[in-house]
Order: C-alpha cells, then sequence, then structure tokens
C-alpha cells in the first residue's frame, strides 16, 4: 500500500509543478528583471520547499530504497545494454562513458528544438545569453534537482521491488513526457524528448545506484531550456 501511496503522490506533484508555473506567471519582484525571471524566483523556492517535503516522506515511509539511491551513486557503474537504442557499451566502457556521451548528444537535441520552438525569428545578443547565464545556472540547479527527486526518484522509490527496473524506467518516461507536453520543449516533439529524457535518467539512477549523471544532465538541459527562455520576449 506505502508503495502506491508514494507513486499517486509523485504523480500528482508531477502534475502540480506546471500548475504552480502557470500560477507564478505574472510575478513581478524586480522591474529591471525579464518576467521569466521574476517568475522563476516565485516558482523556484516553492517547489524546492515541496521536493524536500517529499524527500522527508520517502526517508520515513522507504528508509532502505531511500538510502540505497539518494546518494552520487557509483558513476562509472557498469551499463545494462539497450542495442535497439544504440546503448553497445564497448567492453572498457562503463556509465562514465555512457553518461558523458548523452549528456553532450542530448544537449544537442535540446538546443536544436530550442531554437526551432523558442528561439528562431528573435533577436538575441551575446549580452543579454551572459546577463541571464547566472540566473540560468542556478535556477536549473534547483529545476533539475526538484523533478529528478519527484519524477524520477519517486518513482524509482515507489516502484523498487515491486516493479521490474524496465517498468519502473518506462513509467518515470511516460510521466514526465506526458507533461512536458505542454512545456517547454513541447508539443510531440518536447514529449518525446522529455520522455526518452525520463527513461535515460531513471535507468542511470537504477544501475549507479544514484543520482549523479540524472542531476547532471538535467541541469545541462535546464541550463538550455531557461537561457533561451530568459532572453526571448
Amino acid at each position: 500500500m506505502k508503495h502506491l501511496l508514494i507513486l499517486l503522490l509523485a504523480i500528482a506533484l508531477t502534475i502540480t509543478l506546471p500548475v504552480l508555473s502557470s500560477l507564478a506567471s505574472g510575478t513581478v519582484f524586480f522591474e529591471h528583471l525579464p518576467t521569466a525571471i521574476n517568475k522563476q524566483i516565485l516558482y523556484q523556492p516553492v517547489t524546492l520547499l515541496i521536493a524536500f517535503a517529499f524527500l522527508a516522506i520517502l526517508r520515513i515511509f522507504a528508509p532502505d530504497t531511500f538510502k540505497t539511491f539518494f546518494k552520487k551513486g557509483d558513476i562509472a557503474a557498469s551499463v545494462i545494454p539497450v542495442p535497439i537504442i544504440g546503448i553497445k557499451p564497448k567492453p572498457h566502457e562503463n556509465w562514465g562513458h555512457t553518461g558523458r556521451d548523452f549528456a553532450i548528444i542530448i544537449s544537442l537535441i535540446t538546443a536544436v528544438i530550442i531554437y526551432f520552438q523558442v528561439i528562431k525569428g528573435n533577436p538575441v545578443s551575446l549580452s543579454e545569453i551572459f546577463y541571464t547565464l547566472p540566473f540560468s545556472i542556478v535556477f536549473s540547479t534547483t529545476n533539475s534537482f526538484v523533478e529528478e527527486v519527484i519524477t524520477r526518484f519517486g518513482i524509482v522509490v515507489a516502484l523498487k521491488g515491486i516493479a521490474s527496473d524496465n517498468t519502473t524506467a518506462i513509467s518515470s518516461a511516460a510521466l514526465f513526457g506526458l507533461v512536458h507536453y505542454w512545456g517547454t520543449p513541447g508539443g510531440i516533439p518536447g514529449a518525446l524528448a522529455a520522455g526518452f529524457l525520463g527513461w535515460l535518467l531513471t535507468k542511470s539512477i537504477l544501475e549507479t545506484r544514484g543520482i549523479f549523471w540524472a542531476w547532471l544532465i538535467h541541469f545541462l538541459q535546464d541550463v538550455i531550456i531557461l537561457t533561451a527562455i530568459f532572453i526571448t520576449p
């Protein structure tokens, strides 16, 4: 029963995130800052508190699984091959190689999608990028942590021991992809990209027994996404 309750809570909180994001729109704390940055000044602390509260619940109701996965993990752990999508590590390759490669590849794909969905047609200057980049880095750190705790770590804790690792990864992918249909990047391309990312990052947590690669790869995508949002009208 506790596994089901944790799963339902993770789903409910995941759905809550875009609702809170919408409610935070239009908030103005500092008139000299872009509207999108003002929004994050409210949204990020609120969701961070929610994530910490969720972590406390997970630690209380699933202490063993919590301790197993809520850590850096073995970032050079073995990779379980998935040849159908090109994950075919050589004998000497591990998550150190796979994590690095996917961090680069997925970041490039995210940049392309964001260019066509957000930046294309809008004037962009290097000065704007450098001005907003510190905000992007700070907010990407918190946003990636919040989403990994709720949509990834929460699903792992809820399903570990009662479902296969493949089912757990697919479940997180479905949830993450679904909510990103209305996000940035959005639509079908955004949902598919987010779904694959959700699957991959869940796989990394399960195989490395830690959140290092999941948090890092997610962080990189958020830097790209938030920077694009901050520099466009």
